[in-house]
């Protein structure tokens, strides 16, 4: 025979059950989107990344970073090179232990340093071609300043109204860059 009280001890220890299952699935849960929102956050700072590298605006905002000669103008053109093509909220692009650009990454509790890269380049004579909107730099070294110009004359003179070539020999060693992403 089935009593009142034997149905509210059934009770209690289903809803106690249930009360343990629910904060369990809770937690697993949030462990869940947090593995999740990681492994996004880590595949969209490699793609960055590799955008940059492939696109050839990483070498280039390395040049201009070198290049500069103290008054900070071509640090300051390599950081807008850099950010007008980094899509992320949280982040901080590191050169040699020098930080170009620190975008709200201090106010992140966690960050993950997402790829670290090797750049080099020969000493010799490059060429920055573009106008007031763009800089590029040629993958072409020249060994010396009139090859150089007429090489770059006959191929970038097309829209092109800067055309300066630059003898680059203050980077002999490795550059290390690297990208840092706050979650």
């Amino acid at each position: 025979m089935i009593f009142n009280s034997d149905l509210l001890v059934g009770t209690i220890i289903l809803i106690a059950g249930l009360g343990f299952w629910a904060i369990s699935m809770t937690e697993h849960n949030n462990v869940y989107v947090d593995a999740v929102s990681q492994e996004y956050l880590l595949d969209k700072g490699i793609s960055t990344m590799d955008t940059l590298v492939s696109s050839g605006k990483l070498q280039d905002a390395v040049l201009l970073y070198y290049l500069d000669n103290g008054d900070g103008n071509f640090k300051n053109m390599s950081a807008n090179l850099l950010r007008e093509s980094i899509p992320l909220k949280k982040y901080k692009v590191v050169i040699d232990n020098y930080t170009l650009i620190d975008n709200n990454l201090s106010d992140s509790p966690s960050y993950m340093v997402i790829a670290t890269l090797t750049l080099n380049r020969s000493e010799g004579w490059y060429v920055i071609y573009g106008n007031s909107s763009e800089i590029h730099f040629s993958n072409e070294r020249y060994i010396d300043y009139d090859e150089a110009l007429n090489n770059a004359r006959n191929t970038y003179a097309q829209g092109c109204n800067i055309i300066m070539p630059v003898y680059y020999s203050k980077n002999q060693k490795i550059s290390k860059v690297k990208l840092y992403v706050g979650g």
